[in-house]
């Protein structure tokens, strides 16, 4: 499907949740969908305190940002939004280039209004944002438990989310007779906005549990574990919450939208921003012009979905809007975390475990929607009959040079005195001098991408390209770019190879490297390479053959890549495990590859996608040696054993392991069982290379001090085994 319009939603809320599952069953033709989120990870706000207290596990409550886009085919940028330049259509975002899109949805939230300066403090705890709660709360839990002396906790706020989470942190510290909670609230009773029975109930149900009330009064400071109220009294408190009155996000402030009085961005009926008709936002972060009192609650942005969906879908179509109307009554449940509820619909209000039943039924009903469009049971895989027009082969499949020459005027692609001609020069080729007394190496490599955000695919497959260098002992200076990008309008072509070019670079500037030039195409896939030359002192190289009975086998990174790329693209790579491999992915062989140096390793090679065995075998054959590996020490990601493990289910691996665990012939095993990790092709792997065995030690720790955390002692180089077909021992 050729792409002309690209949508962005900006954060993860209840109505994006929902466009985003829903175009995993039917996407909008001709168009892409990406997703920007602070957090992979994202706790279900009606379930939360439920969570705190000890109700819910946090598997139960929290929503894997990370599968339910790749199980939808969204693309998912974990980065943060800075400033909407809707001027230009574009998302500023932190750390890294500008986004750019056709439309744009926002879907921020609030945040709470902090009345003293010191708020954010270790000692203070926001509610908001809701995906870093449940961290703070499990390190509020260790502080109080890691005391007897007495530990007040103060919720400032009596709205129903400071109600919520009071009585929640009271039911999960009911063991704790030294913690106390205290509720704050400006107003003259809990819940003061939902009426006097709601609020009888609240007051009653804060009684009951021995939570202590504050009423018409208001936070002004602090002083010595202490917080200051206006009408003089002072509140011990060893950690205070701020659950208060909402007020727009920095990001809705900085971006130039006429906002209310409140500073929340002013919307038509259609959702769409009324500065900018392309922009649409839902949730807290709206003020509809027609209902600028509508209440902040997640009712109303679960009901401002479909008509954010239909909107969409019909501004691409060129089609016309629907209005959204807010409904007159409203379901409002409370969790008092004992069992029962408080429920009020319009004049109507009540309490008791039914009214906790019906909001738990509520609750779990709207989570296992979200969880089954990543488990498999609710995907629908959206088609189009749409005829297209046959692109292009050869050399006709370049993206345009207006395409490419605005991409180039926009990057900083670097510049050293060796490269004499580069990306700027406009010649055929790029011309550099080799340093008198050095060695050139030149390395090719290049693959299909395996995550939609073209960013962080540009910064691992530069870093991929240069480690093959570094597993030399050489220094990367320069590469030439090979990229084929999906079949898209030119607009499109550029947004993505900006981003992916930028991610390269990133990665290049951090090591020094200019990119000198490159090809670029169209293609039915995302492909991206890079041919890396680079520099070394002739009697200084790794090389392979040099590894030596009784040298000890080191690595760098962990193993598992593969199974664990696999997993991301079938929707089924848990959000904790895939920020993992991500990391890993990224990081530098640079540092390793200098420390080996200095410890005197001779031989070395990187694990990439031959994986572990196969590229010890190169070395292995290549030195006439053979080597015991200490398989319960070698490193593997989170998750790789849960995934890979037949025994637990379907085995998920690579594509390419069946192709390398040919090598399994020349792996003897004491146990007769031969793990995946072995034949698990990796993405920007480790380092492996022989150390003298009296500079194990100090490898390691150098390693380890210099950010190499998974760096491990995984084996010992032997004499050749009599079948010398045998190589590796585990």
């Amino acid at each position: 499907m050729r792409h002309e319009y690209e949508i962005v939603l900006v954060g993860a809320g209840n109505s994006h949740l929902q466009v985003v599952r829903w175009w995993g069953m039917d996407p909008i033709p001709g168009a892409s969908l990406t997703l920007i989120s602070d957090s992979a990870r994202l706790p279900y706000s009606g379930m939360l305190p439920g969570c705190i207290s000890g109700t819910y596990s946090r598997s139960e409550v929290e929503i894997d940002i990370a599968r339910l886009c790749a199980a939808s085919g969204v693309r998912l940028l974990l980065a943060k939004a800075e400033r909407i330049a809707h001027a230009d259509h574009l998302v500023a975002l932190h750390d890294r280039p500008p986004i750019r899109y056709d439309f744009l949805s926002l879907n921020v939230g609030s945040q709470p209004v902090l009345p003293i300066e010191g708020s954010e403090q270790p000692d203070a705890l926001l509610l908001k944002p809701f995906y870093r709660l449940l961290d703070r709360i499990e390190a509020l839990d260790a502080r109080a438990r890691a005391t007897q002396d007495p530990f007040p906790i103060v919720v400032v706020g009596g709205g129903a989310g400071g109600f919520e989470i009071g009585l929640a942190l009271r039911k999960r510290f009911v063991d704790c007779h030294h913690v106390s909670v205290t509720l704050v609230a400006s107003g003259n009773q809990v819940l003061s906005g939902a009426g006097d029975t709601v609020s009888r109930m609240g007051g009653g149900a804060l009684s009951r549990h021995g939570i202590g009330l504050h009423t018409d009064s208001r936070v002004t400071g602090t002083d010595r574990g202490s917080l200051l109220l206006d009408n003089g009294q002072r509140i011990d408190c060893a950690c205070c919450i701020w659950a208060t009155q909402a007020q727009a996000t920095e990001l809705i402030e900085t971006s130039g939208f006429e906002t209310d009085d409140r500073g929340f961005l002013k919307a038509a009926d259609t959702l769409q921003s009324v500065t900018d008709a392309s922009v649409f936002a839902t949730g807290d972060c709206v003020s509809l012009e027609s209902h600028p009192q509508l209440p902040k609650a997640g009712i109303f942005a679960v009901r401002e979905g479909p008509i954010l969906w239909e909107n969409l879908r019909a501004s691409v179509a060129g089609e016309s809007l629907k209005p959204y109307r807010p409904q007159k009554l409203y379901l409002f449940l409370l969790n008092t975390s004992d069992g029962s509820a408080i429920v009020n619909y319009g004049p109507m209000a009540g309490e008791g475990v039914w009214a906790f039943r019906w909001k738990d039924f509520i609750d779990r009903r709207w989570m296992r929607k979200l969880h089954q469009a990543y488990a498999g049971e609710d995907r629908m895989a959206g088609a189009s009959n749409e005829a297209e027009t046959m692109r292009c082969g050869g050399c006709g499949a370049k993206v345009g040079r207006e395409v490419l020459q605005r991409v180039l005027d926009r990057l900083e692609t670097g510049s050293s005195a060796d490269v004499i001609l580069g990306c700027q020069s406009g010649e055929d080729a790029a011309v550099m001098r080799v340093p008198p007394g050095k060695l050139q190496l030149q390395t090719t490599d290049f693959f299909k991408s395996f995550i939609d955000d073209p960013y962080v695919f540009g910064r691992i497959a530069a870093n991929n390209a240069l480690s093959d260098i570094y597993a030399m002992n050489g220094k990367p200076a320069l590469a030439l770019a090979l990229v084929t990008l999906p079949e898209a309008s030119s607009r499109v072509l550029e947004g993505q190879l900006f981003q992916v070019l930028s991610g390269a670079l990133e990665t290049f500037r951090e090591h020094d490297v200019v990119l000198a030039g490159g090809h670029t195409t169209e293609s039915m896939d995302f492909q991206m390479g890079f041919t890396v030359t680079g520099y070394a002192d002739e009697g200084a190289l790794y090389q392979k053959q040099d590894l030596k009975p009784g040298d000890q086998l080191i690595l760098t990174k962990a193993i598992g890549t593969g199974s664990l790329l696999r997993a991301a693209m079938m929707g089924r790579c848990d959000a904790a495990d895939w920020e993992a491999v991500i990391a890993g992915m990224l990081m530098s062989n640079a540092s390793a590859s200098e420390i080996f140096a200095a410890h005197g390793v001779s031989a070395c090679t990187d694990v990439t996608g031959f994986g572990f065995a196969g590229h010890l075998l190169e070395m292995l054959d290549a030195s006439g040696v053979s080597a015991h590996v200490k398989t319960d020490q070698v490193p593997l990601y989170p998750g790789f054993l849960r995934y890979s493990d037949p025994e637990r289910g379907e085995p998920i691996l690579s594509t390419l392991h069946d192709a390398n665990a040919h090598a399994a012939a020349r792996v003897v095993s004491g146990n007769g069982h031969l793990p995946a990790w072995l034949f698990d092709p990796q993405t920007s792997g480790g380092l492996l290379a022989g150390v003298a065995a009296d500079k194990v030690d100090p490898t390691l720790g150098a390693l380890r001090e210099a950010g190499c955390v998974h760096s491990a002692h995984v084996g010992e180089v032997v004499e050749r085994s009599e079948r010398s077909e045998l190589t590796i021992l585990v």
